[in-house]
């Protein structure tokens, strides 16, 4: 089993990461000596040592403002095969009880996690986005289609210098980070693991700190919803709720297993085989060889 290091950015909300994240952790034994805490700037880390119980985490990192760059930083302070695990500074609880790993602790779960990863040459695995046990019981135990990579609680393999993965249309305010990263991840490596039976608590939307509230991200998720459309239009469709909030929903794009490019991506546009030109066709003998040839193209359409 392989062995990781627990990462959580956290801004202005020094008692919610104490409360939430940190005794969460703490309460399913996680050690602390694996957890690092990083905030924005030195007044964040003067604050946090004064609120923040020290016990819970190994070392208070200051990165920088912002989810993205702080996310990056984070990414660039630890070598490359890292095995790191993302949390949001507020998930209130953790649930394994209806996976695989009910009978386990959640160190064994995130080991096992990044050996599945190794296992399907995934670089990248997530759990499910809400904490409902109503959708996860209905849901497969793990999937590796593209599926949504919640950005509140997710691991990855690092790759610190890999500029394909670098997140580019939500670094200047944060929305939809963890949809842009799903989509790059799944471009790059043909593949994305998702626990489907995991869940946790958490507030996506806190009154300060972190992101903002609801209402001030309302704006910035249509735009950054509008963003993502453009620049990957195979990949998802927007979709706005009653609330007025927008999402970017990803399509359920097959994995690409075994070599087979199964999914219609910016590689697989490139590593199509040429068409055979009408000179190099042989020639038709035959209304059985006819019949044979228009039913071959009709193959090759609909493969492509």
């Amino acid at each position: 089993m392989t062995d990781y290091i627990v990462c959580i950015p956290s801004y202005k909300r020094a008692q919610v990461c104490n409360e939430k994240t940190l005794s969460t952790l703490k309460k399913m034994k996680i050690p602390s000596n694996k957890i690092y805490v990083y905030v924005a700037n030195k007044e964040e880390e003067e604050e946090y040592k004064k609120v923040v119980d020290s016990t819970l985490y190994n070392k208070l990192v200051v990165g920088k403002k912002g989810l993205v760059p702080q996310r990056q930083f984070i990414m660039e302070q630890w070598p490359e095969g890292k095995h790191i695990v993302f949390f949001d500074d507020d998930v209130a609880s953790i649930d394994l009880k209806m996976s695989k790993f009910k009978s386990k602790s959640l160190d064994y779960f995130f080991k096992d996690a990044f050996s599945e990863c190794k296992k399907q040459g995934s670089y990248i695995w997530g759990v499910y986005p809400v904490f409902n046990p109503f959708f996860r019981k209905a849901r497969e135990e793990i999937s590796n289609c593209l599926n949504y990579i919640v950005g509140a609680f997710y691991g990855i393999i690092n790759r610190p210098n890999l500029k394909a993965i670098q997140l580019t249309l939500t670094k200047e305010n944060g929305q939809k980070e963890d949809v842009e990263r799903t989509i790059k991840y799944f471009i790059e490596d043909g593949i994305v693991i998702r626990f489907n039976r995991v869940g946790f608590v958490t507030k996506y939307y806190g009154k300060e700190g972190g992101l903002g509230t609801f209402e001030a991200r309302l704006k910035p998720m249509l735009e950054a919803s509008q963003k993502l459309k453009k620049e990957f239009p195979e990949y998802g469709e927007i979709s706005t709720k009653k609330n007025g909030m927008t999402e970017f929903r990803l399509k359920k794009i097959l994995a690409r297993t075994g070599g087979n490019e199964e999914v219609v991506s910016k590689k697989s546009k490139t590593n199509k085989k040429p068409k055979k030109s009408k000179t190099n066709k042989k020639p038709k003998k035959s209304k059985t060889n006819k019949k044979q040839s228009k039913s071959d193209k009709n193959k090759s359409v609909k493969k492509r």
